[in-house]
Order: C-alpha cells, then structure tokens, then sequence
C-alpha cells in the first residue's frame, strides 16, 4: 500500500457500491477521500466504515463540485498525484496497478482510464455519446483522446493546482483536458476494465453530452484561465 498519493472518490447514493470500491482502493493507497454529494442513504457511513476520510455536503451541489471538494482536501497531505475514480462500481480498483506503473515511470501529467477494450458490454446510447465527444475533444485540445469522458485518472498536483477548475457537474472531466491541453500538460492513456451492469449511474447520456459539449465551447472559447 502506498503512502506517497492519494485517492479522490465523489459519491452520490453509492451505498451498494462504495464500500467495495473504497476497500479496493486501499489495496493500493492509504489515503483515501469520499465526498458524498448530499447522498440520502448510508454512503457516508458505509464508506468511513471501509476506512476513507469523509466530507458529506449538507445537498446535491454535482460530481464536479464534489471532486473539486475532494481535490482541496487531498491536497493538504501534499501528494504527487491524485487518483480520481467513481463511487458507483463502473471504476475498478484492481485497475489501479497500471496507473501507478504509468506515474512510476512519468508517462504524463494526467493518465486517462480507457474504456474501450471490450466494445461488447457498453451501452449503444453511451458508446456513441463518448466516441463522438471524444473525437470533437481530440480536435479542440490538438491530443488524441481515446476516451475524453472516463473519470478514471491520475493526475498531478502541480497540475491540478494549476488547472483552477471551476465546473459544478459533468463538464469537470471536460474543462479539465481542455485547460490541462491549454498548459502544454502531457497526456498518457491505460487501459482499464469495461464495467456497465447493474450499477446505478446517474448520468443521463443525451442531456449530459448536452450540457458537456456546451462547456467545452465556452471553456475553449471564452475561458482563458
């Protein structure tokens, strides 16, 4: 187990799935953060339980306000890198291993899980929001990304110090590789496992790409910070 980074896991009515997800996390690294976003059921308990630190907002504010929650309170410990994942099971932990290798040996500032290995198991609807707005990132940020939307990254506190994220929901993911590829940050992709069953996932594909593919205009247009 290591010492050296630390973990960030935003979390909304994740009860079923974050004790094995925070469990599987400390496998790997000691410190581990939860943001529960105003969850109504026993996130927060279940996941202290499984030995993270936890933060419970009082309401629902969004996954990026919640990672951003997590990414101030991860930085009091002066880590590297932080490693960002979802609480709802669709991230899995014996997965962190290639992150780590990646870090070990400086393949970039920000290592993006990729999904796609086995096309197989995702979604019709959530195969082709990603690849469309994967393709339409790769052209806005010059970097070809294989998979924009995984929230499965590792990245590093220089960087993230840097970035000055300001996104409340979805779009987080977004703002972070068009101003991360605005800085010159390097970028590395690993491969991680395919995951989509019977965990609850609350992003709406249709509205979500949306409202995502708004924000990328405006962060790559209108947003200079």
């Amino acid at each position: 187990m290591r010492s050296d980074l630390c973990a960030v896991i935003p979390a909304f009515q994740c009860e079923k799935s974050i004790g094995a997800v925070v469990e599987g996390v400390r496998l790997h690294l000691d410190q581990v953060w939860v943001v529960d976003d105003g969850s109504s059921d026993r996130t927060a308990e279940i996941a202290t339980g499984a030995g993270a630190r936890v933060e419970r907002l009082e309401r629902n504010r969004g996954k990026g306000f919640a990672l951003r929650r997590g990414l101030a309170l991860a930085a009091a410990s002066s880590p590297p890198g932080v490693l960002l994942l979802d609480g709802d099971g669709q991230h899995d932990p014996a997965d962190i291993p290639a992150f780590l290798s990646a870090w070990d040996q400086g393949a970039g500032d920000m290592l993006l899980g990729n999904r796609w290995g086995d096309l197989s198991v995702i979604p019709g609807a959530r195969y082709w929001t990603n690849y469309i707005g994967s393709r339409v990132l790769s052209w806005m940020t010059g970097r070809e990304l294989l998979d924009s939307q995984s929230g499965y990254r590792l990245l590093s506190s220089d960087l993230i110090r840097r970035l000055s994220l300001c996104s409340d929901r979805y779009a987080i993911e977004t703002e972070m590789l068009i101003k991360a590829a605005r800085m010159g940050a390097r970028f590395a992709s690993v491969p991680v496992r395919t995951i989509y069953g019977e965990q609850e996932s609350h992003f709406r594909p249709v509205h979500d790409t949306f409202m995502i593919s708004c924000a990328a205009v405006y962060f790559k247009v209108f947003d200079d910070a």
